[in-house]
């Protein structure tokens, strides 16, 4: 199921000067460094790495001190919250478990800036494809052009024929304007993907469509996407949340330990230690535990929802991709070939007289036609392969 010769040479090769063509590869592989997306999930990354360590630290040790004209002349002590009910350690687990759902996320994104990069790689290229077509076209049509003229000067053909011919290059002419536009937009939105200045043109070179992989194996790894697992980890979070508020009923305990002066000078020492209790004596936290308890019903629901959202994603973005890959193989190389050679008999025979502009007109735009539905299935093959890698939650085509 390869992909015509003639396709894959409609992009248009650099010219003097111009960047080197940026290979697929290339693209994926910078956008998996350097897009944006996947820089933010970076830094909220290494932001839930930070909580950790603070969720791990201790309460900061209290010292104080103090000093009057009367007994105690001076005091000095330090004191230590302390907790005990192991409300501690369910924090920490729960910043744990939010640390490898960032993380996985970090990994949902490379999978989502790869599908966004694909896309818009040959959403470029097809337009590079298109923008070719356009520029045959205008070239044929100058060609009718000169010949309605021809034969209109030499009285063969009424004036009505070169008007029509110079209306149809005019239209062409619009037509390639308009393409070369939407090349450079695609450009730039293709180098934003991959942290490059948009200001900079970029050329993608053809790339074959991977081939169509197994059902079975991609609804696998769609069962371990990383996605998928990133909701499961915010939910054992919520969990250790939830354990955390009830243990939080419990009392913390306040240890202090000191020493006072008394009499002239405070010269009179004593050591002294005070037990503080902390009581969540109104409610018994029960506010904590009801929003906890709410926020597990939401990572479940949305735990739910991806396991079975996944499953659905896969199957219709593999059913796309096969339908495309079908498609595509509906255009065998004869296909293009004979769509050019109908074109020049038809421009041909105008010239000699044996047809009509109508019928010449009628020849360009069935060719030009027939190129832009090969550029368009290659798209919509790509398009569809890049859906099927995301739901999927990874590369398909890498081994």
């Amino acid at each position: 199921m390869m992909l015509p010769a003639l396709l894959l040479l409609l992009a248009a090769a650099p010219g003097p000067g111009a960047p080197p063509p940026l290979s697929l590869q290339a693209a994926l592989g910078e956008a998996s460094a350097r897009g944006p997306a996947v820089l933010e999930a970076r830094a909220r990354q290494e932001l839930a790495r930070g909580e950790v360590a603070v969720a791990r630290a201790l309460d900061p040790f209290v010292l104080s001190v103090g000093g009057g004209g009367n007994d105690p002349r001076w005091s000095a002590g330090v004191s230590q919250r302390l907790v005990v009910s192991g409300a501690r350690g369910s924090r920490v687990a729960a910043s744990e478990a939010d640390a490898q759902a960032a993380a996985l996320q970090q990994r949902q994104a490379l999978a989502e800036a790869r599908s966004s990069a694909r896309k818009a790689y040959f959403a470029l290229l097809r337009a590079r494809q298109l923008t070719e077509v356009a520029r045959r076209s205008l070239s044929l049509a100058l060609q009718s052009e000169q010949a309605a003229r021809l034969r209109f000067e030499t009285g063969a053909a009424p004036e009505l024929d070169l008007v029509q011919a110079s209306l149809a290059r005019a239209s062409v002419q619009t037509e390639v304007v308009t393409r070369e536009g939407e090349q450079l937009a695609l450009s730039a939105e293709l180098a934003q993907l991959l942290g490059r200045a948009p200001e900079l043109p970029l050329t993608p070179s053809a790339s074959p469509v991977p081939a169509l992989p197994p059902l079975e194996t991609v609804l696998a790894r769609a069962g371990q996407s990383p996605g998928l697992l990133a909701t499961r980890a915010s939910l054992a979070g919520e969990e250790a949340r939830l354990e955390a508020a009830r243990q939080e009923r419990w009392p913390a305990i306040n240890l202090g330990v000191g020493a006072e002066g008394d009499g002239p000078g405070g010269r009179m020492v004593a050591a002294r230690a005070t037990l503080d209790f902390e009581f969540p004596l109104f409610g018994f936290n029960q506010g904590a535990i009801s929003r906890a308890r709410a926020a597990i019903e939401l990572a479940r629901t949305l735990e739910q929802n991806a396991a079975r959202g996944r499953s659905a994603q896969v199957l219709a973005a593999h059913r796309r991709l096969e339908a495309a890959l079908r498609a595509l193989a509906l255009y065998p190389e004869e296909i293009l070939p004979d769509a050019e050679r109908v074109e020049r008999m038809a421009l041909e025979a105008y010239g000699a007289g044996h047809s009509t502009l109508t019928t010449l007109n009628d020849a360009r735009r069935a060719a030009a036609d027939i190129r832009t539905q090969a550029i368009e299935a290659e798209f919509n093959a790509q398009t569809a392969f890049a859906e099927l890698e995301l739901a999927a939650g990874g590369a398909l085509d890498e081994n």
